[in-house]
């Protein structure tokens, strides 16, 4: 029976994020005509709030700066450092991963995108067989008006910050800007770029803005591909087991629109879904950093319509996290990092490496939390760690009162007098403070191996000897902070593929229907082996599944 379509093209694409632009880019420039449907009145999705990194290893950068790697460090890499946990981060998987995120950089570079590398990012465990330093690339600096219409419509943080024209390779020079004289020409550097850039009437936009913001641009000049803003996924239809349209909810008004090749899910995860978080994992959404409308949506409909494949519900891109006065989420990474500072728990102990990556240190504070009470957490400084280091958006030596009066801050003259304001065990953190001490002198963490790694010293201070990231914890005033264990968004959902084609629980295939980023069970498994490992796959995936619909050959090494 012919199906009753109020419109009808080859391709729809769920989602606004740097995925579903690219893969709409793929696909509409391979011939095919391309609806992008988003739910909000903003495009980007979490995309736009992210870092911005793409973790490609072999990427034509490195290969253009003469940086060793080959898709078989890569894959060592991978396999040494991903955990098996099912056919979400098979060896296939990880061998179309390894194969297309270059093709994935080259291709979007040849319709425009600028990228850059991030020569001095190592990956996250840069001493496991494979691992490397570089293989990260960004978006570079683009200016915002270039956007036109759709410039007010890009989703943006809570925060206001003023936009500034910096890489990922200027973050960890920045909180030591009055440390050394490296740090400090390069903030002079962002500085007089950006007053450049405004001078001249542009908008600089780096990070995620910048990874969205150029997508946009070609998807908008480059492209006769569509994007509908408040158009929800209400369902789906299907023919003889193929998914052959949607059902959307368009500003209110229901449709039915025909896919004539597929459907691909880019439409994030369920970090803000209080049923999915409550059923899957072990905190609930008050700490991410994902999009507000994070609700899960394409995973929710698909489970509901279809025998679908699930896996890695339980998991997050965790990380720890801080809650700001005025509501906003913060992600500590340096802070945590650089000398002169421990994260404990309600004990008093130590229980990571503060150092390691943010997904390992999350991850470690919900293990803790398993033994004793590590939910809040916290985050111990000592005086030169307050004077010295940018904490959040605060310099060094300048602590907003807000952050004070509200307890976001607490500030000690004694480590007695902190433990009282805090509630951590007394003896407690002073035996931990001790250790740790002992630690700093002789420049080996013996309990968690902090700054051990090139990872770990990236984010330290080089004047701090023997180790640049441990610092002894003795002058006043002393400081701290709640620390949460937060998520940049949940990495579970539909298994898919090495083509990005979604799965049915026994493995079939669902003809008709792809899905990639946070709508799926990560390849990366319950690990992030780089900078960059959330967006690389989502990118990648997309470019794949864009690239099967179209018809063209996908390489898939059997290796």
């Amino acid at each position: 029976m012919a199906e009753n379509w109020d419109e009808s093209v080859d391709v729809i694409e769920v989602g606004s994020g740097a995925a579903g632009l690219l893969a709409s880019i793929k696909a509409a420039d391979a011939g095919k005509s391309v609806l992008l449907v988003e739910k909000t009145d903003k495009w980007g999705g979490t995309s736009a709030l992210s870092g911005g990194g793409v973790w490609v290893p072999n990427n034509h950068l490195m290969k253009a700066d003469g940086a060793a790697d080959s898709p078989q460090e890569a894959l060592t890499y991978m396999e040494d450092v991903i955990e098996e946990v099912g056919p979400c981060s098979s060896r296939q998987r990880k061998l179309s991963y390894i194969a297309n995120a270059p093709r994935m950089a080259e291709y979007a570079e040849k319709m425009g995108f600028r990228w850059q590398r991030a020569p001095n990012y190592p990956d996250y465990y840069p001493d496991r067989p494979g691992g490397k330093i570089g293989r990260i690339i960004e978006g570079q600096t683009f200016d915002a008006n270039k956007l036109g219409a759709w410039k007010d419509s890009q989703r943006k943080g809570e925060q206001d910050a003023p936009a500034m024209a910096f890489a990922t390779d200027d973050v960890y020079l920045l909180p030591l800007a009055t440390r050394t004289l490296k740090a400090a020409l390069r903030l002079a550097k962002i500085l007089l770029t950006t007053a450049a850039w405004r001078i001249t009437g542009r908008m600089p936009q780096t990070i995620g803005q910048t990874l969205t913001g150029q997508l946009m641009h070609i998807f908008t000049t480059k492209t006769n591909a569509e994007i509908r803003l408040n158009t929800a996924l209400a369902g789906f239809v299907q023919s003889e087991g193929r998914v052959t349209g949607l059902v959307v909810d368009e500003n209110g008004t229901t449709k039915r629109i025909e896919a004539k090749t597929g459907v691909l899910l880019s439409a994030g995860g369920f970090a803000h879904n209080p049923e999915f978080r409550a059923a899957h994992q072990p905190v609930d959404g008050t700490w991410s950093s994902a999009s507000p409308k994070d609700t899960g949506d394409g995973i929710r409909l698909t489970m509901n319509e279809m025998d679908v494949g699930l896996a890695l519900m339980d998991e997050a891109w965790w990380g720890p996290s801080t809650l700001y006065p005025d509501g906003t989420t913060g992600f500590p990474v340096w802070e945590r990092s650089l000398p002169h500072s421990i994260m404990v728990d309600q004990t008093g102990a130590r229980f990571c490496n503060e150092s390691e990556s943010y997904v390992d240190a999350g991850r470690a504070q919900l293990d803790r939390n398993e033994q004793v009470a590590a939910i809040p957490a916290w985050l111990i400084m000592d005086a030169r760690h307050r004077k010295r280091y940018m904490f959040g958006t605060a310099p060094g030596g300048r602590t907003p009162q807000d952050w004070l009066e509200s307890g976001f801050l607490i500030k000690a003259d004694s480590i007695d007098d902190l433990a009282a304001k805090t509630g951590v065990d007394l003896d407690g953190l002073k035996a931990t403070i001790a250790r740790f001490n002992g630690f700093a002198d002789r420049g080996v963490d013996e309990d968690f191996q902090r700054g051990r790694t090139a990872y770990d010293n990236y984010y330290g201070d080089p004047r701090v000897k023997p180790n640049p990231n441990l610092g002894r914890i003795e002058q006043a005033p002393f400081w701290a902070t709640k620390i949460y264990p937060g998520d940049l968004g949940t990495k579970g959902g539909l298994v898919t593929d090495e083509f990005a084609r979604v799965l049915t629980s026994d493995g079939k295939v669902i003809e008709g229907l792809y899905a990639t980023g946070n709508n799926t069970a990560s390849v990366m498994g319950r690990t992030y082996p780089g900078p960059g490992a959330t967006l690389g796959p989502a990118l990648t995936f997309g470019f794949v599944a864009a690239s099967h619909m179209a018809g063209e050959t996908v390489p898939v090494p059997n290796v």
